[in-house]
């Protein structure tokens, strides 16, 4: 039995078994491989010990004054206000799961999920929220809530740079 495309370029029986087998295997690689980089990239909830950060505008100067919060179920649990340097802090957080929000200023709003723990760390192990907030035409995907003190530094360089 020939197939048509073996009879039009004149490839031998055997040769175009092997031939379609490749052919089958590569594409199955390739599927698989899209289909595997395809996946959406979600955070996972940030773990702390102490809810505690900063906000700065795009080009990494503090944003004071700001409202910051935390939601359990839509509604606010716990509720402060960046200082004139744009630090944070929530004191006596109760363990469980919220989302730390800043709400839109003349910046975009910032949303995480995070949960809150009562394991015991010392200070230098203690995560802090480092929030970039966006131009004010964005929604939340323009702001940044990281807890690298790295990736941090490096998201306002590469603002800075535009």
């Amino acid at each position: 039995m020939n197939f048509v495309a073996s009879r039009i370029f004149g490839i031998p029986r055997q040769r175009g078994f092997w031939l379609r087998c490749f052919l089958s295997a590569a594409i199955l690689l390739a599927i698989s491989t899209l289909s595997c980089s395809a996946q959406l990239d979600i955070p996972k909830p940030e773990r702390l010990t102490h809810v505690e950060g900063i906000v700065v505008d795009p080009a990494g100067h503090p944003a004071a004054d700001l409202s910051v919060k935390l939601l359990r179920d839509d509604k606010s649990v716990a509720e402060t206000r960046t200082d004139t340097a744009g630090e944070f802090e929530f004191e006596h957080v109760p363990s469980g799961q919220y989302t730390f929000r800043i709400d839109r200023s003349h910046f975009a709003p910032a949303a995480r999920d995070i949960v809150v723990t009562d394991e015991i760390v010392t200070h230098l192990e203690r995560k802090k929220l480092y929030v970039i907030l966006g131009p004010g035409a964005c929604q939340d995907e323009c702001s940044a809530v990281l807890t690298s003190k790295r990736d941090f530094d490096r998201t306002i360089r590469k603002n800075n740079r535009h």
